[in-house]
């Protein structure tokens, strides 16, 4: 948990003791309602109000009028100058929720609905994206993808004013968190404030794809849990008309709280109860798994043809002469790696199996076919080069590109050379024993890279192992020193796709384990009305005499315990005093 900044104390001490907030309709206040409670949620911030018709009045005496106005809770406190400010704690829209009749009375309670929350409870009506021509155009449909299959435009367009990268689909680009939040701002108009957020946090990448189509309200929340960060909103009156700021900033970077307990000599103390909920966590091994190594290397193969085959008249070996191609339609041209050791068997005779765990490095790879893939060397247009098929008809000692056609077998590693006739000096050369064939291409290791770490209590139990597949967004990619262009692109001369994601693959694990650890939730009742606390705000501090009969007071602090939500009840018209309930995490 991140330390609180130092942005000073909560406001509460310049609070008007017996006041209670007002309730504006159309920004004129309106008596006959108060204000029974008053709620906050994280990471949103979203608000919500129970609001009380104070007035005894039939069911027709209610102002119809009231649930189409935009209705507004405003605080009034003290400033140092004896000045009075009255701070907007929500606002939004009235719905009756419920009534309770009697001979003498008609009592309405209404929930005051956030305008931010019914922003973000739809989604998005418009996908902003670019078209194959390079225009900026809207779909009812979208995504913004991770990985290889990333869709970020390389160039920022104008989307509700705001200059922000959009959807390029096949753009290979990767989405940062910041230019992810940027696109959801923008493209749902949000006017979200980014400039708070730290760079390890903005630069980071997508862990996880955004379904577009689906309410803004949960791909919002899920993507400030995962990376660790809230929203905080500010509402102010500014003239006669309401402002209001949503920033994105780091949970824990609110400001500090510091209470004191409640005793018999102090009865206005601010402490009333801690609850902690900290359920023992049983061990539980979790892996994050991702697609195994990809290597390129240059692959000298070998004939996939029985010897005995070998030897016939020069015509046999051609399609269109051959009396019985059928026959020997695999000599001189089927050439392979062996991976799997199926031509080590008598009939072929091929030597032993390629070392597949030499090359990936792993010694628990087992023989396999595996078939050839693109090089992980690049062209000039940042495209993966082709397998490359070279010959040489002096046993190896100069090669050349092949002239003919071949084709990449897809069962396992080896090509096959199907042109009509074999070039004639190979087709000597291989007659006469000193062919040779060789492929600069790419293989895909069968096993996957694993990052593995114990969570939990083992003197509790053990659970099943847990595996986290992000096979999708963690890349490991290598140019073997055996490959022709390794020497190139050591120099500079040429680029590779090379990447180790094994640093990131341990980063999205623990990110992961985080994520689904229940880990310890607190709630911290005060006496009193705190309603201008906000989502991200840290306890800092709880003293008095009660610290010492409650060990939790000061394990919080020292934990870093941090504000998700709260409910704030006023002193009602039938009397009794405010209290607030704090929901924390630590």
């Amino acid at each position: 948990m991140k330390a609180c900044a130092s942005l000073g104390p909560v406001p509460r001490a310049n609070v008007i003791d017996g006041v209670q907030p007002f309730v504006l309709i159309n920004d004129t206040p309106e008596p006959r309602l108060s204000v029974e409670s008053f709620k906050v949620r994280g990471p949103l911030d979203l608000r919500t109000a129970r609001i009380m018709m104070d007035e005894p009045v039939g069911p027709a005496g209610v102002p119809q009028v009231w649930l189409n106005a935009l209705v507004a809770i405003a605080w009034p406190v003290r400033l140092n100058d004896d000045e009075t400010a009255w701070p907007v704690l929500m606002r939004g829209e009235l719905k009756q929720v419920q009534a309770t009749d009697s001979s003498a009375q008609h009592d309405r309670w209404y929930e005051l609905s956030d305008l931010w929350g019914q922003a973000i409870s739809q989604p998005l009506n418009s996908i902003p994206q670019l078209n194959p021509a390079g225009s900026l155009i809207t779909q009812p449909y979208g995504a913004l993808m991770i990985g290889r299959e990333g869709n970020r435009s390389a160039d920022r367009f104008t989307v509700n004013g705001e200059q922000v990268h959009v959807i390029q689909q096949e753009s290979g680009l990767m989405w940062t968190v910041q230019s992810a939040l940027e696109y959801l701002s923008a493209s749902g108009s949000l006017d979200l404030l980014l400039t708070g957020l730290p760079r390890e946090i903005a630069h980071a990448d997508l862990d996880d794809t955004i379904d577009l189509t689906k309410p803004l309200d949960g791909l919002l929340e899920n993507m400030l849990t995962e990376c660790g960060l809230v929203i905080q909103r500010d509402i102010a009156r500014q003239g006669g008309s309401i402002s209001e700021t949503r920033a994105v900033r780091p949970t824990g970077s609110g400001r500090p709280i510091r209470v004191v307990w409640a005793n018999g000599l102090r009865p206005l103390g601010d402490a009333l109860k801690i609850s902690v909920d900290r359920p023992a966590q049983p061990a539980q091994l979790w892996t994050a798994r991702a697609g195994g190594w990809v290597v390129e290397s240059t692959f000298e193969l070998v004939g996939g043809w029985a010897p005995a085959l070998e030897g016939q008249a020069d015509d046999e070996y051609d399609e269109s002469l051959s009396s019985d191609f059928a026959t020997y339609a695999d000599v001189y041209r089927n050439w392979v790696l062996n991976e799997d050791g199926f031509y080590t068997q008598p009939l072929f005779n091929r030597g032993p199996a390629y070392d597949l765990a030499l090359l990936f490095g792993e010694p628990g790879i087992d023989p396999q076919p595996i078939a050839l893939q693109p090089n992980l060397t690049l062209d000039d247009k940042g495209s993966p080069l082709d397998p490359i098929v070279q010959m040489s008809t002096d046993s190896g000692s100069n090669w050349s590109v092949f002239p003919k056609s071949s084709t990449i077998l897809k069962d396992r590693a080896g090509v096959y050379l199907d042109s009509q006739s074999l070039p004639t000096t190979f087709l000597a050369a291989a007659k006469a024993g000193s062919a040779r064939l060789r492929a600069t291409a790419s293989l895909r290791s069968p096993l996957p890279v694993e990052q593995s770490r114990w969570k939990g209590n083992a003197f509790t139990s053990i659970l099943p192992p847990r595996v986290v597949d992000l096979a999708e967004t963690h890349l490991f990619h290598r140019v073997d020193q055996n490959s022709i262009h390794y020497d190139n692109i050591h120099a500079g001369a040429l680029v590779a796709d090379e990447v180790d994601d094994s640093h990131r693959l341990l980063g999205s694990l623990v990110k992961q384990m985080d994520h689904g650890s229940e880990g310890g939730r607190a709630t911290l009742d005060l006496s009193g009305a705190w309603p201008l606390l906000r989502v991200g705000d840290c306890l800092r501090e709880i003293r008095g005499p009660g610290v010492a009969a409650d060990g939790w007071s000061q394990a919080l602090t020292r934990r870093g315990a941090v504000v998700v939500g709260l409910e704030t009840c006023f002193m009602g018209r039938r009397g009794g005093g405010g209290t607030t309930r704090i929901d924390l995490t630590f």
